[in-house]
């Protein structure tokens, strides 16, 4: 059996601004991860696909133009729309996938203690039923119980 190498990848060429910008736009090779930290594990080859080493050669080389990082970022988005970012800006309907899973936890956290308050008070404010015990009563049933003690 011959042995199938694996196609090396050489690496990519980029400073460590530009991978840490990398990562926060989206590589469209349809990985699913960012162009910093694309890699493709167990297939014919290992690291960044060509489309995130054209993203991280693009970037290094606005940042070597001087180019700010929030600028760089704003041309990918005028060029792919916002779905170049790995984290969209809260605005917009965007803005819900931000604040949704804290109100969603805070609405289920106000109905637990909505439910546990009512069955302490149903438990707590449970009627007593029969007639009421008074003082002679008590009296009667301790010299019942005397008796019966003496007796045995």
């Amino acid at each position: 059996m011959a042995a199938v190498p694996l196609l090396a990848q050489a690496p990519v060429p980029t400073t460590d601004r530009a991978r840490v910008l990398g990562k926060q736009l989206m590589c469209t090779c349809g990985c699913g991860d960012t162009a910093g930290s694309c890699s493709h594990p167990g297939a014919a080859f290992s690291g960044p696909c060509e489309v995130a080493k054209a993203k991280l050669k693009e970037v290094d080389e606005r940042m070597s133009r001087g180019e700010s990082d929030s600028a760089i970022l704003q041309a990918f988005v005028q060029e792919y729309g916002e779905s170049a970012l790995a984290a969209p800006p809260a605005r917009g309907f965007n803005w819900l996938a931000y604040t949704f899973p804290a109100v969603a936890f805070a609405i289920g956290l106000a109905l637990v203690l909505m439910i546990m308050r009512q069955w302490r008070q149903r438990v707590a404010v449970a009627p007593a039923s029969g007639p009421g015990v008074t003082a002679e009563m008590l009296e009667q049933a301790r010299r019942q119980i005397e008796r019966d003690v003496q007796e045995d």
